[in-house]
């Protein structure tokens, strides 16, 4: 008799009212790719997938659902819906980064910024999206800061969607292009002089300070973020479009 063992393939996103709003299979995709593991795509209405199996195999119970009466006993199998054949392991060395810009002052109605954010896992784009901020940046600086506290947000959530498949990453830089940004988050002297800022976006500045994080400058012109944020020439458009691995024949 064979006992398996049972895992949350996907990760879920909650929305601010604690609902489910996506399962990021983005992310286990972008991990099997970047360690090239071979994918099987089971289609629904195939004969092979929520079909009877003919040997014995048990089901071990599924952590939070464990009867403490009988915490030994497994459930039999009846019908196979996957099978995961490669584990992933400790330490595989994935390449995580986190672009992310600010186009300050971009709206011509209230003259609120943009700010894009792209995270990738190995080479694919997991996560991305373009959205005006809500507060009013008095600076590029300021604009870049609070669009940089949000990529850390999103990279704190990623790195625990990553642990769920036993990947632990001790470092995921965050590139900006900003350089008052950078020296922001890691000198107090400035901070007289950012006052005005909310104190939640300060969050990046102790996560700098405690070693969580790192940012490191980047060029505008290599900035992928750029082509969420702002109207770019043709040129740079295309440059950007070949990072973000899109297909040419979608534009």
């Amino acid at each position: 008799m064979t006992i398996i063992v049972t895992k949350w393939v996907f990760r879920n996103k909650l929305d601010e009212n604690g609902i489910v709003s996506r399962n990021k299979a983005r992310i286990l995709l972008a991990y099997a790719c970047a360690l090239d593991f071979k994918l099987f795509q089971m289609d629904v209405k195939s004969a092979f997938l929520n079909d009877f199996i003919n040997e014995e195999v048990c089901v071990a119970q599924p952590s939070g659902f464990i009867d403490f009466k009988k915490p030994d006993h497994v459930y039999k199998l009846k019908k196979l819906y996957m099978v995961l054949n490669k584990h992933p392991k400790l330490g595989t060395g994935i390449k995580t980064v986190v672009y992310v810009d600010s186009d300050h002052a971009g709206d011509y109605v209230d003259e609120n910024s943009t700010r894009g954010i792209c995270t990738f896992i190995g080479c694919c784009l997991t996560t991305w999206f373009s959205k005006k901020q809500t507060a009013l940046a008095i600076s590029t600086t300021e604009a870049e800061y609070v669009s940089t506290r949000k990529a850390r947000q999103q990279e704190l959530w990623m790195k625990q969607a990553l642990i769920d498949y036993e990947i632990r990453l001790d470092d995921v830089p965050i590139m900006c292009d900003n350089k008052g940004t950078i020296d922001l988050s890691k000198n107090p002297v400035q901070h007289s002089r950012t006052k005005h800022i909310e104190i939640r976006h300060h969050f990046l500045r102790d996560n700098v300070q405690k070693g969580h994080i790192s940012i490191e400058k980047v060029s505008s012109i290599d900035n992928i973020a750029n082509i969420l944020t702002k109207p770019l020439k043709r040129e740079s458009f295309n440059y950007l479009r070949l990072d973000l691995r899109m297909m040419k024949h979608i534009l």
